[in-house]
Formats: structure tokens, sequence, C-alpha cells
């Protein structure tokens, strides 16, 4: 797995750039101060905001501002700030709104998400991550404003922090987004938990399998120090199952083993696909792929196939499930690639 980069997940205060400025028509609002703020807001649509800003100036230095005044103010400084890339201000001027009590519940839950965005971009992770917490606290559902908090646990070094905000993020069955799960693999992996690696390689794969996902996996599982030798025909099966079995090696090896377990068919099988494939030629390893297909052929013409297979790997291949020499097969536990993954990271584990 590739390490998390910060930037992965989105920007997520856009949305707050251009909340409606409530009071720039309001009656209270003096004609020396409105005007400036109305031309703010129309630079703001245009996406100007070093004039928005000085129009916003202008309107602050009239002087003498009523409350209203100065919140519409804070409210237009900091979309434009925000849109300047001045972020720590941007969320400073929304926490002035924010303190006005005034907004309604809706708006401010639109604030606070901004100032987390506002404060992440700044850098400012411990910000970052409490402006979430208040996020959530309000009632907050958005999975990708939650995400932050996680990324800024993980861009502080906090790795076990970042994983526990990611299961709980994901508490109750959410589906969280695939960069913040993949936050968690990355996480995992800085902290040297194997285990907690694992588990963030399970959660991943449920919610988005693909083959780099479950390749990661099963290495994870051959090169734990406890992973026995006599289940590597059991991983490539479960590798075969998630087509992640993609080098010669790898499919000469599962031959070669395949023959030595007494199945030769089963090497047959998998090195004719190899050569389907294309990963295997005539010319692969000086012709020892070619070689032992023809050894795997003549070796299963030998063997009598109407003869019942003896032996659970047997069974297994010839019902096609695989994973026959994993314990807890036989009694019916092990029908998927990911039940198998589990119990060979059971047994492989330290």
């Amino acid at each position: 797995m590739k390490n998390f980069s910060k930037k992965t997940l989105p920007l997520l205060f856009g949305a707050a750039l251009l909340l409606p400025p409530c009071f720039a028509g309001a009656s209270t609002m003096r004609p020396a101060v409105g005007k400036h703020l109305l031309q703010a807001e129309s630079y703001l649509k245009t996406q100007n905001y070093a004039a928005a800003l000085r129009e916003v100036n202008a309107a602050s230095a009239v002087g003498g501002l009523s409350p209203d005044e100065s919140l519409a103010i804070a409210q237009l400084r900091g979309a434009a700030e925000g849109g300047a890339g001045e972020y720590e201000l941007a969320a400073q001027s929304y926490e002035t709104v924010l303190a006005s009590g005034n907004e309604a519940a809706e708006t401010r839950l639109l604030l606070i998400q901004a100032i987390a965005g506002f404060y992440d971009h700044a850098g400012d992770y411990a910000q970052t991550v409490a402006w979430v917490d208040k996020y959530v606290a309000a009632g907050g559902l958005d999975p990708q404003v939650r995400a932050l908090a996680a990324q800024a646990e993980y861009a502080q070094g906090h790795y076990a922090a970042a994983l526990q905000a990611v299961r709980h993020d994901g508490a109750g069955g959410t589906k969280l987004p695939e960069a913040e799960l993949q936050l968690a693999v990355s996480a995992a992996q800085k902290s040297a938990d194997k285990q907690a690696y694992f588990e963030a390689l399970q959660a991943l794969l449920k919610a988005y399998p693909s083959p780099a996902y479950w390749n990661a996996a099963i290495t994870l599982v051959q090169e734990a120090p406890g992973f026995p030798d006599a289940l590597t025909l059991d991983a490539y099966q479960l590798r075969v199952a998630t087509n992640t079995l993609t080098t010669a090696g790898d499919y000469e090896d599962y031959a070669e083993r395949a023959i030595l377990a007494g199945q030769p068919a089963e090497a047959k099988r998998v090195l004719d696909a190899g050569f389907t494939a294309g990963v295997l030629t005539a010319q692969t390893d000086a012709g020892h792929a070619a070689r032992l297909q023809a050894l795997a052929g003549k070796t299963a013409a030998a063997v009598n196939v109407s003869a019942v297979p003896a032996s659970a790997l047997d069974q297994a291949v010839a019902t096609g499930r695989g994973f026959g020499k994993v314990p807890g097969f036989a009694e019916g536990r092990l029908d998927t690639p990911e039940a198998a993954l589990a119990r060979l990271w059971a047994i492989a584990r330290p």
C-alpha cells in the first residue's frame, strides 16, 4: 500500500464561502456600510476575493459599527479570506460570526464545517480535530467532513488516534470514503501494528474490493512470521480466487507445489491459465514453465480421474472451492475468500 497523501481528501469549505450575508440589506445597515458590503458580495460571486476584501475593509473603516454591521462584515470577510487562501484568518472571521449566536442551526453547521476545513488547510491540525468534534456534536453527518479529524491526527503523526477516528466514523456500519479507509491502512502500517493493519485492510476490502488490496492483504499474511509453508498452496488458491496471481514465478511455484501435493491436474490447470493470460510463454524461465506444463499434463493423465479425491485438498480442488488445508474448511466456515483470508491470518500471525 502507498502512503496516504494529505490532500487525498477534498477541500471541504467551498460550500460555505458564499454563505448569504443576511445583513447586507438589513434595515439597520447604514448606506455608507451597506454599499461596500453589497459590492463585496458581488465580487465574491465572481471569485474576485482581493477586491471583495478591499470593499469589506472599506465598510469596516466607516467606523461606529452596529452589531449587525460588524456581523455582516465578519461573514463577508471570512468568505473573502477563505477564497483568497487566508485560511487562518477566515476561520477566525467565521468564529466571530458563530459567536454571535444569531445563525440558524443549518447555517451554523455549514460555518463549523467551513472552519474545520480552513484550519486543515492552514495546517493547524489540533484546531481541525477540535472543530470536527464540534461538527459531530452539532449533528453533522457528512463523512468527508468527519474524515478530516482522522486526516489531521495522521498529519500530526498520531497514528493510533487516526485509526480510532476512522473506527468511530465507521461505527454503525457506515460506508466510509475510500480515502479515509486508505488512511487507516497507512496509519496502521506506520504504527507497526500488524493486527490493526490487517483489520484496516479487511475493512478496505469489504467496502472497495480490488486486486491491489487483495494482494496487500495476502502478502501481509504470507510474510507473517508464523505463516506455515504447508499453507502456501492455499495462499496461491486464494490468489487465484482474487485475481492476484500475476507473476511467472508465482504460477510456476504454485504448479510445483501442486505436483508435490499430488495434484498434477491442478498444476496443469494453473499453468494453462498462465499461458492463456500471456504471463507464461515458451521462453519463460528458459523454457522451465513449458517443461513443467508438460510434466503436469503427463502426470495428470496417469491419474485415475474417476477416483474419488482422497484428501481435503483434493476435494477442494475437484469442487473448485480451494482452501482445502485451512482448518475450518471442512466444517463449511470458509466458503468465501474473505473467510479464508481471516483464517489464514489467525494461523499465521505472531
